[in-house]
């Protein structure tokens, strides 16, 4: 099982497992709502008059809990959101990194996000952003509060021909514009992206920005995943929850991203802590919806016998023989055959004796 392979990568790596009851209390997603992805939530009243919550999130949890130490830590959780018009349970896997994050700290995190998807499928990408590097370059060009909202989307569609109307508009230079238009198809494996991307450093902290994730590409390829990350600014939703690096990943065969995360320092700070943190999580719905295959059959055999004239223990005796040989087997009444609830793919249909002679030469 998937979730049996996550949990021993994750363990190899030092995290433990975290485990959570299905509802917090109400006011920790209120107070947090810009952090969740929906703020419809599912409420109810505990017996002493609380209001509860079923969790829409688990780092939330998890941030609550610590107490300011160090911690990795990874979970197997299902959350209730909404989703196609109505609540849904949603099975998650991820992990959290929570205390002084370095560039080893975020190359760790990422890496197993590749590592997890590399257990779903051999074909599998992971793109990254960083949240600050942009907010830098808006800041460093001068970009109004406005502006910046309007070039994120403009990034997030590849729309570098919008920026020629921010021009006209009085709300970018044109110098600005034509670096931010080449950003904007940026989208090249990680090492190369890098390597590009220190060409559009127009500041002190911009050029330590770019170095920075020169360092996490000597990293991943250290950790052998440096192939399958690419860079791509267009990468850029959750910026108000993000302070740092973004990423999402995906597999072939799934037409949908499958896992996200980040670098979300402001959380933590939000709750009064001080520490920095990073993680993501693993859409285990999405990937037991598209990949999980229909086997061909339900049983190997499906054997029938007489109800009144066949021996109980002879039935049992035959059973457990092909059980023995580990085959699936379901019995079934000759006169209930046709009254099956549920009709049963079975490789061989037999009837007790038949089944008796086949079991002789197991």
């Amino acid at each position: 099982m998937i979730t049996a392979k996550l949990n021993s990568l994750y363990e190899k790596y030092g995290y433990r497992q975290f485990k959570m009851t299905k509802f917090e209390p109400y006011d920790l997603y209120a107070d947090n709502r810009d952090f969740l992805k929906s703020n419809q939530l599912i409420t109810f009243t505990d017996l002493d008059g609380s209001l509860l919550a079923l969790k829409p999130d688990v780092t939330l949890s998890i941030i609550k809990s610590n107490l300011g130490g160090e911690e990795k830590v990874y979970y197997n959780e299902t959350v209730y959101r909404p989703k196609d018009d109505h609540y849904r349970e949603i099975l998650q896997s991820g992990i959290e990194c929570i205390g002084n994050i370095d560039s080893y700290s975020e190359a760790e995190v990422i890496a197993l996000a590749a590592k997890s998807l590399q257990l779903i499928s051999d074909r599998f990408v992971i793109r990254i952003s960083d949240a600050a590097f942009l907010r830098q370059m808006f800041e460093t060009m001068g970009l109004s509060e406005t502006a910046q909202a309007e070039a994120l989307k403009l990034f997030s569609m590849k729309n570098a021909a919008g920026f020629d109307a921010l021009v006209e508009q009085g709300k970018i230079t044109e110098a600005s514009a034509n670096t931010l238009k080449s950003m904007v198809d940026l989208y090249k494996p990680f090492k190369e992206g890098v390597a590009e991307l220190k060409k559009y450093a127009i500041s002190n902290i911009s050029a330590r920005m770019a170095d920075h994730l020169s360092q996490l590409a000597a990293i991943f390829e250290s950790f052998g995943v440096l192939e399958s990350i690419y860079l791509d600014f267009s990468l850029v939703n959750s910026m108000d929850y993000y302070n740092g690096i973004i990423f999402q990943g995906a597999v072939a065969d799934i037409p949908f991203t499958i896992l996200s995360g980040g670098r979300y320092d402001k959380l933590p700070e939000k709750m009064g802590k001080s520490f920095g943190a990073i993680g993501f999580a693993l859409d285990l719905d999405t990937v037991g919806n598209y990949l999980t295959k229909i086997p061909g059959y339900d049983v190997d055999y499906l054997i029938t016998y007489d109800g009144e004239a066949d021996p109980p223990a002879k039935v049992a005796a035959v059973i457990e023989t092909f059980n023995h040989a580990e085959y699936k087997v379901r019995t079934v009444r000759t006169d209930e055959v046709d009254h099956m609830e549920h009709k049963i793919r079975a490789r061989k249909i037999l009837t007790l004796k038949e089944a008796e002679k086949e079991a002789a030469d197991i």
